[in-house]
């Protein structure tokens, strides 16, 4: 029996191992003047993920969106020249669905990948309010920002373990009233009952 060749869009290279897991960069990213830092990134985010565990995860290139993944599987695909930590984040939580652990949705994985840590909270996501006062004018959240928007988003999946349905809504309406004094001062309000 003649074995055969994988098509050239299925050759890969299995990068060195990073402490959970490996990464496989598909052929086309892997040619892209910027698989290196596509792949920094993708191990930097791969930390905060620990129950990928072991599972090799295939990095891809599209140039459609910022990011895709396929719920439960372990493909993903970056637009090299828009690798933010968050689309990273965002498109491994898509990756955790499978367990239902997460509920399905694209604002669901962006409350979860904004709960995920505070670094990974680069810029502001593609699905979930984040109001403008928070965001600097290129859209991306600063250090103080991205701490603020980390807690509220814990808290919000902390409300959800304990029954609250609209969590989501919950979290928008919470950073509507975070207090910003200035640019390098955000404090959170007091919490409210719900």
């Amino acid at each position: 029996m003649r074995r055969q060749n994988p098509r050239p869009q299925q050759l890969a290279l299995l990068l060195p191992n990073t402490e959970r897991g490996r990464i496989v960069v598909t052929r086309a990213l892997r040619s892209h003047r910027s698989c290196e830092r596509v792949v920094e990134r993708v191990r930097y985010v791969l930390r905060y993920f620990p129950e990928i565990g072991g599972t090799p995860i295939r990095v891809g290139l599209t140039r459609v969106a910022n990011g895709m993944a396929v719920p439960g599987g372990n493909e993903i695909w970056l637009n090299p020249g828009h690798t933010s930590y968050h689309t990273i984040a965002h498109e491994f939580v898509h990756l955790l669905q499978r367990g239902g652990g997460v509920p399905r949705g694209e604002r669901s994985c962006d409350v979860h990948s904004l709960a995920r840590h505070w670094t990974l909270n680069d810029e502001a996501p593609s699905y979930v309010k984040i109001p403008p006062r928070l965001l600097q004018i290129d859209g991306k959240l600063t250090p103080t920002a991205a701490r603020i928007v980390y807690e509220v988003a814990c808290e919000a999946l902390d409300r959800r373990q304990l029954g609250t349905r609209r969590y989501i809504a919950w979290f928008e309406e919470r950073l509507v009233s975070v207090d910003c004094t200035s640019c390098t001062s955000l404090t959170l309000p007091t919490s409210r009952a719900s």
